[in-house]
């Protein structure tokens, strides 16, 4: 398992509906208030000069989804504190640095995607946590 499959163990373990990399989950849309997750980007090696490819960066987005601006702003902060959290490493690897907040938007009104109902507008706030890993013996 990666970071990101980490992420959303931890996520749904924590009983937050979870999509990974799209609003589904087993098959079903996600309605109400869940999030999404997705790696969104992985920086140069930041290894030795011997190897420098050893030591690796990543940023993984959560988009915090909800019916209000404060369903989606309590989702994302639920979010948050388990994306700080104590979350299992990715296998053969270990945690070089504690996870930190790098980035996020404000909560945002979402259009409806369904044309025929106009009405079903949601919110949501995209927030990217970065986690730095190194390889374990």
């Amino acid at each position: 398992m990666n970071v990101t499959d980490r992420l959303v163990v931890a996520l749904r373990t924590a009983g937050m509906p979870t999509g990974d990399a799209e609003a589904r989950q087993d098959g079903q849309e996600l309605t109400g208030r869940y999030v999404v997750v997705w790696q969104v980007a992985e920086y140069a090696p930041a290894g030795t000069a011997w190897d420098p490819n050893q030591d690796r960066t990543l940023d993984v987005q959560i988009t915090s989804c909800g019916p209000t601006r404060r369903a989606a702003d309590q989702v994302a902060e639920q979010a948050r504190r388990i994306a700080l959290g104590n979350i299992v490493p990715p296998d053969g690897y270990g945690w070089l640095a504690p996870a930190a907040y790098v980035t996020g938007n404000p909560t945002t009104r979402e259009n409806p995607s369904d044309p025929a109902r106009p009405e079903l507008r949601g919110y949501y706030r995209a927030d990217v946590y970065r986690y730095a890993i190194t390889p374990t013996p």
